[in-house]
């Protein structure tokens, strides 16, 4: 059986986070796949999170738990991949959580190459029932993001690829551009095995629209010059 950590970032989330980590840890423990710890980095400046993950209710989970002062979800995220000791790495957001009991179970025996990502679902005001199920396209880079949030990810964790610190709206578009060029076009897992929570917390809700712009425009600048060094003009 394949070892898979679940990397977990975590932050107070706007008074949220003890109760979205909870929703998620809950999911995790009734997976039937049992080859698994927890990583949680967690940037909170309480010890909310880290109280919730002594608690009693789970302490039968593997969890390793890191307090991590730099702030912010793209090296938050690279934090709790960094500190992974499975074959596989599967990224959670703390107000994700698993669909099912068989989630990790159908990620793990379909995951083959280097990075897998699964369909997902919606929950929250006004998102209720909306499945989604994850395909590649050749405008992600553009912000068109037909695979979805990183919570439906899992990579393989050797010399990983991780996040660029510079981005928070598009870092996903980001990553997984930068995964097709490395590796090719990833697992298509089309099962409901994530469940996204929607609502205003969520970084589309947060950041201001002129952040939204600013990497709109890094991106572009960032993949005209890989272009160019790839014909030779740069």
């Amino acid at each position: 059986m394949k070892k898979i950590s679940i990397c977990i970032p975590t932050y107070e989330m706007h008074g949220k986070g003890k109760e979205l980590l909870s929703r998620a840890l809950v999911s995790v423990k009734q997976q039937t796949y049992t080859n698994f710890d927890v990583v949680i980095s967690d940037n909170s400046d309480d010890e909310q999170i880290k109280n919730l993950c002594e608690q009693e209710e789970f302490k039968s989970l593997t969890i390793q738990y890191f307090k991590n002062p730099r702030k912010g979800m793209a090296p938050n995220t690279n934090e709790s991949i960094k500190k992974a000791t499975g074959e596989l790495v599967k990224i959670l957001y703390m107000d994700d959580y698993f669909a099912h009991e068989n989630a990790l179970k159908n990620i793990v025996e379909s995951f083959t190459g280097h990075w897998l990502v699964t369909g997902c679902g919606h929950t929250g005001e006004n998102h209720n029932n909306i499945l989604h199920y994850p395909k590649y396209n050749k405008k992600i880079y553009r912000g068109e993001n037909t695979i979805g949030s990183p919570s439906v990810l899992t990579i393989r964790n050797k010399n990983p690829l991780l996040f660029d610190e510079q981005m928070t709206w598009l870092l996903d578009c980001d990553y997984y551009k930068r995964m097709h060029d490395l590796y090719g076009l990833p697992v298509l897992l089309n099962d409901i095995n994530i469940i996204i929570g929607t609502g205003d917390h969520q970084t589309t809700h947060v950041l201001p629209e002129s952040v939204k712009k600013s990497e709109h425009s890094y991106m572009a600048k960032k993949y005209k010059k890989r272009l160019l060094y790839w014909l030779g003009l740069w």
